[in-house]
């Protein structure tokens, strides 16, 4: 078994988070593969724009295809949504017990300014609540991975994962700092 990976329930049955986590991983440094052959080929004349300004691009389209194909594979009997797919009606998704959440390239607007700057990103919920999650970054190739009561991990690229240790801290410490992106 794989650092950080072991066994707990989901409500479709008894899963074992290692298979789970194991084909998100998966899927999402396949879909890093993906993004970066587009990545070194695309223009920003290849760029799309949807109905809410936000851009689209084969990168987004191709890892999205990717992710739920190896998802699928593994666990046909959950459901994904991912904001590059048709939106399914809230009465549908509401019934569901578990389901993967999926941004395929998160950052297109820094994948567009080429900046490296973007990541692929799987979850899974349960019960409305986040059970496990992967973040890939294509460009460095490093994968971070949580599951609950097993912590969050870190692969810098090199097939040598490290678990993370969080820190503790108070509002009220000094010398705190709070960091956010742009």
């Amino acid at each position: 078994m794989k650092a950080g990976l072991s066994a707990f329930p989901v409500s479709l049955g008894i899963m074992d988070t290692t298979a789970l986590l194991s084909a998100a991983i998966q899927a999402a440094r396949q879909a890093c593969t993906v993004i970066l052959d587009v990545y070194d080929t695309f223009s920003v004349e290849d760029v799309i724009t949807k109905s809410d300004d936000s851009p689209l691009t084969q990168a987004d389209l191709q890892a999205n295809a990717v992710i739920q194909a190896t998802l699928q594979d593994a666990f046909p009997d959950i459901p994904y949504l991912s904001e590059e797919n048709k939106q399914v009606p809230y009465a549908e998704r509401s019934s569901y017990d578990a389901f993967w959440m999926i941004d395929p390239l998160d950052g297109t607007k820094e994948f567009v300014k080429k900046n490296g700057e973007f990541t692929v990103n799987i979850a899974l919920i349960q019960d409305g609540r986040p059970v496990l999650g992967v973040v890939a970054v294509p460009v460095t190739g490093a994968v971070y991975w949580a599951s609950r009561g097993q912590g969050a991990w870190r692969d810098p690229g090199n097939g040598s994962p490290r678990r993370l240790q969080a820190g503790h801290f108070s509002r009220n410490d000094s010398g705190l700092r709070l960091v956010a992106s742009r």
